[in-house]
C-alpha cells in the first residue's frame, strides 16, 4: 500500500512539504477544475492551494457549488483568466482596475475542456475576462501539449497574481519546480523545452 504524505497529498517518496512557502496575496483565488484534471497526480491546482491555503478549487461538474460561484462574483470584482476575443491583455489593464480586482478566476483543464466549461457556464463571460500577451514561456515539463504558449494553472495563477498585485509570487514556481525535480514517472512523458 502506497503511503501519502497528509499534508501535501503526495505519496511519502515525492512528498514537496519541504519546498512549499506560503504566497500573500490579498486576492481571491478560485480555480474550476474539469472533473478529468483533478484525477491527474500532476495538476498544479493543488500545488496553488499548498501555497495560497484560501485558495477554492471548484470541481465543475458540482452544480451546487458553481451556482453559488456564480452568485459571488460580481463583474467589477472579478476576473476570469482566458484568451477570448473579448478579453483584455492583463499588462494592459489600468491601476484603477487592477486595485479593484478581489477574485481571481481560473479553469483548470486541458484547452478544449476550458473551452467547453466556459460555453456550459456563460455568466464567466459577463465578468471582466483578461488573457496574457506577454507571459513568460512556460518551464512546466511534465505534462504535454502542443501549444507553444500554454502555462500550467500554477504558473498562470503566479502571473495573473505578479501583473495585478507585483507581489513576490517564487513560492509558487519552487513548488512547481519541486514537483518536477521529485516526479518519478517515464522520461517520454516530459515536454521538451
Amino acid at each position: 500500500m502506497r503511503l501519502y504524505c497528509e499534508h501535501c497529498g503526495y505519496p511519502q517518496k515525492t512528498c514537496i512539504c519541504f519546498h512549499i512557502s506560503t504566497v500573500h496575496t490579498s486576492l481571491e483565488i478560485v480555480i474550476i477544475q474539469h472533473e478529468k484534471e483533478g484525477l491527474h497526480a500532476k495538476n498544479t491546482a493543488r500545488l496553488v492551494s499548498l501555497c495560497i491555503p484560501s485558495t477554492r478549487i471548484i470541481l465543475a461538474n458540482n452544480v451546487d457549488a458553481m451556482q453559488s460561484l456564480s452568485e459571488q462574483c460580481s463583474p467589477r470584482h472579478s476576473v476570469l483568466i482566458y484568451p477570448s476575443e473579448h478579453s483584455v491583455p492583463i499588462e494592459n489593464v489600468n491601476t484603477i482596475t487592477r486595485t479593484e480586482v478581489r477574485t481571481l478566476v481560473l479553469i483548470d483543464g486541458s484547452w478544449k475542456q476550458a473551452f467547453g466549461l466556459v460555453k456550459q457556464n456563460p455568466w464567466l463571460a459577463k465578468l471582466q475576462v483578461f488573457h496574457f500577451a506577454s507571459a513568460p514561456p512556460s518551464n512546466y515539463t511534465i505534462r504535454h501539449t502542443t501549444i507553444s504558449s500554454a502555462l500550467s494553472t500554477l504558473e498562470a495563477t503566479a502571473y495573473a497574481i505578479q501583473c495585478i498585485e507585483q507581489v513576490d509570487v517564487s513560492g509558487l514556481h519552487k513548488a512547481q519546480k519541486a514537483l518536477q525535480d521529485k516526479w518519478q514517472g517515464p522520461t517520454s512523458h516530459r515536454r521538451q523545452l
